[in-house]
């Protein structure tokens, strides 16, 4: 049913504020406050996602437009919590990728799944246009580069792992510049007859 409504919803080319409107308008309610800004925010999940769901405050402000009557001390207690929520949505997110930067090595294995999070990442923070996320990824993507150059320079290293390291960071470079192309350019990069006689012995440790 939700899927239904989604897709109604976009079908039609309603927007979110038409549908903040006429969700407060259905639920007929005299004031707005922590019940009403939720529900409001459960039919923007439904009619187009979870993502582009608006904050409370941002909600509560529309309806100002409409001549709701706020009930203000619920507002800014809702927003926080909901903007506490959001922050800890993020962090999860990133739950894993500061392996780029544990005191041991990357394989070029768990380098590659780990950039694949950090695209998958980024084409979520693209599709609900969430400009701070996006930056977040490419500022982590850089000194996880950073790192893995340092540790391609690291004489404690054999010569197989410093080139790992090179050969990490040079992945993560072309992540940086070009991440739309950076599947196909690794799958490339893997035929390369330089890559498989440096690293065909150790088949992505």
């Amino acid at each position: 049913m939700k899927g239904t409504r989604k897709q109604n919803k976009r079908a039609a080319g309603i927007s979110r504020r038409e549908v903040i409107v006429s969700e407060w308008r259905r639920l007929g309610a005299a004031s707005i406050g922590t019940d009403e800004l939720l529900r409001i925010q459960q039919a923007i999940g439904e009619a187009f996602g979870e993502d582009a769901i608006e904050s409370p405050a941002t909600i509560a402000r529309e309806l100002a437009h409409e001549g709701g009557e706020l009930r203000h001390p619920e507002i800014i207690e809702c927003d926080a919590r909901w903007r506490e929520a959001q922050i800890e949505s993020e962090a999860r997110k990133l739950d894993g990728l500061q392996a780029f930067f544990e005191v041991e090595p990357l394989s070029l294995k768990k380098a590659e799944a780990l950039i694949k999070k950090l695209e998958k990442l980024r084409k979520q923070s693209e599709r609900t246009g969430d400009r701070t996320s996006l930056l977040g990824l490419r500022d982590l993507a850089v000194k996880a580069r950073l790192a893995a150059h340092s540790l391609a320079q690291n004489r404690a290293l054999d010569q197989i792992g410093r080139a790992e390291q090179s050969e990490i960071a040079e992945w993560l470079a072309v992540w940086i510049q070009t991440p739309k192309l950076f599947g196909e350019w690794l799958e490339l990069r893997r035929r390369a007859p330089e890559f498989r006689n440096k690293f065909a012995t150790e088949k992505d440790r």
